[in-house]
């Protein structure tokens, strides 16, 4: 009896992991840009500083002395882009955030901030609640995604949180 339950268990654990990574695929649609996605070779000039094209950074953000990874990737539709970050201690990558106009893309990028103090979009008179930081510090290096000429937004890990955080910085 106790040989029987221990083989239907076995099946049913086999069945539920099969399950997983059958769900695993279909949550994980996600690729790199294609040439075309970024644009004109003309639009895609300024990329040219940076050996990975602002689209992949390396660095330690969670402040553990292993090899952290961001990347923008474009979901497998073509209609949407989203930030992922995969950890050095952790097996999967954490999506950050995922942004719904891939015409942005062009524009877009990520590059790595050294641990500092800075100002937010709020200490630089926008319009932001009471309770929003004017300033914000962080101990580890953080990514910064931000639209070329325009508006920036740091991703940075909080220790007291184990996850990361956001702030509003206009460049």
């Amino acid at each position: 009896m106790n040989r029987v339950v221990n083989v239907l268990l076995l099946i049913v654990l086999m069945s539920s992991a099969a399950a997983a990574q059958k769900d695993l695929r279909r949550v994980q649609p996600w690729r790199p840009p294609t040439a075309a996605e970024l644009g004109t070779p003309q639009e895609q000039k300024w990329r040219e500083d940076d050996p990975a094209r602002y689209l992949l950074m390396t660095g330690d953000f969670d402040g553990d002395g292993k090899p952290d990874e961001a990347r923008l990737m474009v979901r497998a539709d073509g209609k949407a882009i989203a930030l992922f970050v995969k950890l050095g201690a952790r097996d999967t990558a954490l999506k950050l955030e995922e942004f719904p106009d891939i015409k942005m893309l062009p524009s877009i990028g990520i590059k790595r901030v050294a641990p500092d103090e800075y100002p937010t979009a709020c200490a630089r008179g926008f319009d932001c609640a009471e309770d929003e930081p004017r300033y914000i510090r962080f101990n580890h290096e953080a990514i910064d995604y931000f639209q070329r000429d325009g508006a920036e937004r740091y991703y940075y890990w909080n220790d007291m949180r184990h996850a990361f955080v956001q702030a509003g910085i206009i460049g």
